[in-house]
């Protein structure tokens, strides 16, 4: 099994050679593409592998995972996003008997927009525009089997045009073995919105990935695999290694695949007295900056 496993990390590592330039045949299809950007510091440094390695911020991305939380816990963060876009959110696990609960919501907000209606070197104006999402999820766990739903309330507005919509997500998260954990999600199922007479379809994605820990004399590494393929772009893929020495303590490192404007990542957690704070750094490519990520959880 961890032979599979290691081999399909490889596959990772390969398939960029044979990977396409061209523009994706449904690029800009959808709305509301915030939707894609997960918010997790953790998943962000280990290569965007959010469908396994979200934690409490799992009623955003998969929420099988939900089942595998044993306390409540708040979790808030910020992403400053390419230029000046930014993103904060905030979320609350709970358990209520045998489900294990979600409650969230995120706000992208990106200002000081140019408009043109032509090449000119000067802009006619300046606007702004932001995107908000309210989410709740739960989760059950039935045997070896993690079994998740979610909705959210979507808005968007650009300048003076907005729009509105509900979205579904379903995750599964399935544990075979010892260390071993295969996850998959099914993200913004919906209908579709209208914005300025226009109909749009939603940013519908599915995810599949795999983890396996591996215990250490010192502390342990967990290595993780996803693929994803979202409705207006192409594959894409990313892998995880994150080593954690001690409790207090975990080291990150990833890679992206089939990302042109993003490779490798990296980041780390610090834990103490219930509070765990994490930190991903993301270059990105075409001088379009760097992206700095932070979460902070406190355990209820």
């Amino acid at each position: 099994m961890i032979k599979i496993f290691l081999a399909g990390l490889l596959i990772f590592a390969v398939f960029p050679v044979f990977s396409s330039d061209e523009v994706y045949r449904d690029a800009g299809a959808g709305a509301f593409s915030f939707l894609k950007i997960d918010p997790g510091a953790r998943a962000a440094a280990l290569g965007g592998t959010g469908v396994l390695n979200s934690g409490s911020l799992a009623g955003f991305t998969n929420p099988a995972l939900l089942a595998s939380i044993e306390t409540g816990a708040i979790a808030a963060g910020h992403n400053q996003w390419l230029g000046d876009a930014s993103q904060n959110y905030l979320a609350w696990n709970f358990i209520a008997g045998s489900v294990k609960c979600a409650l969230g919501g995120r706000f992208l907000h990106a200002g000081d927009l140019e408009m043109r209606n032509e090449a000119t070197s000067e802009p006619l104006d300046t606007f702004s525009a932001w995107d908000m999402s309210f989410h709740a999820a739960g989760a059950v766990r039935l045997g070896m089997f993690d079994l998740g739903l979610g909705i959210k309330i979507i808005r968007e507005k650009i300048w003076l045009e907005s729009s509105s919509g509900v979205a579904f997500d379903a995750g599964l998260v399935v544990h075979p073995m010892t260390n071993l954990d295969i996850a998959a999600a099914l993200q913004h199922i919906g209908p579709s919105v209208t914005m300025v007479d226009n109909d749009f379809r939603l940013p519908s994605t599915w995810r599949a990935g795999a983890r396996y820990t591996f215990g250490l004399p010192i502390g342990l590494l967990a290595l993780t695999g996803e693929v994803r393929k979202p409705l207006d772009n192409s594959f894409s893929a990313g892998s995880g290694l994150e080593y954690t020495p001690k409790r207090w303590l975990s080291l990150r490192f990833g890679m992206r695949f089939f990302d042109d404007s993003r490779d490798l990542t990296a980041g780390m957690g610090l834990s103490a007295g219930g509070w765990i704070l994490d930190y991903a750094f993301v270059p990105v490519n075409y001088a379009m900056g760097t992206v700095h990520r932070f979460s902070l959880q406190r355990s209820l």
